[in-house]
């Protein structure tokens, strides 16, 4: 591992270390109070059962009173210890998974990711293809590596990034901001950290956006809000029964009344909440899931301060502030007001204040009233919701970029060039999936158009690890992120992929057909650039057209090829088909590269075949497939010579 990791890794490490020591302090006092709210417990008990069988009881009513009273201020007083441990262990959570992606440790980073699948990204074929073709989603694939999104907002806007287009002005803009929220780290591990709060919580975004888009419920029982006043109003009345009744001894029959309306008045509530009031639960747990929720989809939304603003920001940044700290309707002020309702909501779901809630539910329909205060913020901003959780979820995306501009200072950021400079230029260009120890870089230069890279080399010597370096970092460079190496400059691209094509029996296509459907996919992709003339085709194929005999393999690359350097398309195709690279069709228009191994003898006069990765210019001067099968034993008699 280098130095820029090393050092991202301590960071993070002592930052942990800190967190563990303050985790340690607040875990004994946890435990002190623990104790003590036992004790108050057991004392509530001793006096009831005192109050129940001694003869005076009034002494341990009210002392069972005060006790319990104290019992609840220490409940009350624990709530924020827990909370305050729950969040640390939470930021601990992000520490390690960040320390995870920097170490590439792909067991641990699938245990702390979340689980995202191309079926839970609404992915087009093309954009599933070339995901399969170069590992942008998956265990060890790009977005596990790059991203630290929790919610499905942020992972389909990510996700959106990593397929899409590499477009200069889209790509620069992300960089604008990635570079300035790499400077706020603790201010990253907090907004991850909510992030994966706001995930484990019941409610669902897309959920809530369709309540907050949708039409209100009260609407159609505009009587029920009616009631709920006229309930109250009898409640009160009820009460004062009941007081009078108890102030004034010889009024027993006023405590009679009143106790006899509460009591039908609470049984009606009842039946009547139990009867119509489904609804009206299922939208308070959709767009109130807790008061917590609200507070940190509030939280998470007051890091958007951190891009930047002014006359000269980016128009992403510019976009993003707009839609969420800005305005009297940006999700800043919105969270605010949802977050007064919440409070209101929130009086069932805390022990402390369910007592309080229960009588305002049975006599009042507290929820019928937290409800019309809910429809009235519904009518103000449900229409800007689906704006204001875009932005988020690509301000989370933005915040792993940024991750990555921080952890991969040694990294460059690309160089965009015009649409008319169609070449990609890199040094020192590596595999970004791959650690520090185990990655080689090479010089390598795709373009300029009428003209494609044709790498060759023997099996496992390199060529598909280059095909997906090149591709790899032309994703990272769209996101806005560093490259995995020292120089980098391409134009506004496309990439269209042929790398890893699979037959399939269920659809009856022959793996030949399946590769010949994928190479029509991507020369219609090249004509359709090359009509449009604001985008240029990357091409990236791998060992095309095995399936048929060398001769006609070699006319159909040809003819492919052909296609696609007239559509001013660039590109690099590899082979370790030695004829192949000799035809007079494409060398002509080929720069050819190759790969080679080396075969040493070991100590105990058995062969042993390595490779150095690196590039070299030239066709391959070797092969290795027979190499290869007597390596394994299934050379002749190689079972016999073994035994």
């Amino acid at each position: 591992m280098d130095q820029q990791s090393d050092r991202a890794i301590d960071r993070y490490q002592s930052r942990w270390d800190q967190l563990q020591a303050t985790l340690a302090d607040l875990d004994r006092r946890d435990r002190r109070i623990g104790h003590v709210r036992v004790g108050l417990f057991l004392v509530v008990l001793t006096c009831g059962f005192l109050a129940a069988f001694a003869q005076s009881s009034t002494v341990f009513v009210i002392a069972g009173a005060l006790f319990f009273a104290m019992f609840l201020a220490a409940v009350i007083y624990n709530e924020p210890i827990r909370d305050a441990i729950e969040h640390h262990q939470q930021q601990q959570r992000v520490l390690d998974r960040a320390m995870a992606r920097v170490r590439r440790d792909w067991v641990k980073l699938e245990k702390l990711s979340p689980k995202v699948t191309t079926a839970d990204l609404d992915l087009d074929d093309h954009a599933i293809s070339t995901a399969t073709d170069l590992d942008l989603f998956g265990r060890a694939s790009l977005f596990r590596w790059l991203s630290m999104t929790e919610t499905a907002m942020g992972n389909r806007a990510l996700a959106s990034w990593l397929v899409g287009r590499a477009d200069a002005d889209v790509a620069k803009a992300r960089t604008e901001c990635a570079q300035v929220l790499a400077k706020q780290r603790d201010e990253r591990i907090e907004f991850h950290c909510l992030a994966h709060q706001v995930s484990q919580m019941s409610g669902d975004p897309e959920a809530f956006q369709h309540w907050a888009t949708g039409p209100s419920w009260l609407s159609s029982c505009r009587w029920l809000y009616a009631y709920a006043n006229v309930s109250l109003l009898i409640a009160l009345s009820g009460g004062l029964l009941l007081l009078t009744g108890w102030v004034f001894a010889s009024s027993g029959d006023l405590a009679k009344y009143g106790a006899i309306v509460l009591f039908a008045l609470a049984v009606l509530n009842t039946l009547l909440g139990a009867l119509l009031l489904a609804p009206v639960h299922q939208i308070l747990s959709v767009a109130l899931t807790s008061r917590r929720s609200v507070a940190s989809y509030a939280a998470m939304f007051e890091h958007a301060k951190w891009l930047p603003g002014g006359n000269d920001a980016s128009p992403l940044a510019m976009s993003i502030r707009a839609r969420v700290l800005d305005g009297p309707r940006s999700a800043k002020q919105g969270m605010h007001d949802l977050s007064l309702i919440a409070r209101a909501g929130a009086l069932k779901q805390s022990a402390a204040t369910f007592l309080l809630y229960l009588p305002l539910q049975l006599f009042g329909l507290w929820d019928v009233r937290v409800l019309r205060r809910l429809e009235h913020w519904q009518q103000n901003y449900g229409n800007a919701c689906r704006d204001w959780f875009d932005a988020l979820g690509d301000l989370e995306a933005l915040m792993s970029v940024a991750a990555v501009c921080d952890e991969q200072s040694e990294w460059t950021f690309p160089h965009w060039q015009s649409s008319a400079d169609k070449q990609v230029s890199a040094t020192r260009l590596g595999h970004p999936l791959l650690d520090d120890q185990h990655r080689v870089c090479n010089d390598v230069t795709v373009g300029p158009a009428g003209t494609f890279l044709l790498v060759t080399g023997s099996n496992m010597s390199g060529k598909s690890t280059l095909l997906r370096s090149i591709g790899l970092n032309v994703v990272l460079a769209a996101t806005g992120a560093p490259v995995c190496a020292t120089y980098f400059a391409l134009p506004t691209l496309e990439l269209g992929t042929s790398i890893r094509v699979t037959d399939s029996l269920a659809e009856g296509v022959s793996f030949y057909m399946a590769e010949l459907y994928r190479l029509r996919s991507v020369v219609e992709q090249a004509e359709r650039l090359a009509k449009s003339g604001d985008c240029t085709l990357l091409f990236l194929l791998d060992e095309i057209l095995q399936g048929t005999n060398s001769r006609e393999r070699q006319i159909a690359v040809a003819t492919v090829l052909q296609r696609l350097v007239d559509c001013q398309a660039i590109g690099a195709i590899s082979t370790h088909d030695l004829e192949l690279a000799e035809d007079p069709g494409l060398t002509e228009k080929a720069s050819t590269v190759h790969f080679r191994e080396t075969i040493q003898t070991t100590n105990d006069g058995q062969e042993e075949m390595t490779f150095d990765y690196k590039m070299r210019q030239g066709v391959s001067p070797t092969t290795n497939a027979l190499r290869l099968l007597e390596i394994v034993g299934l050379g002749r008699g190689g079972a016999a010579e073994k035994s």
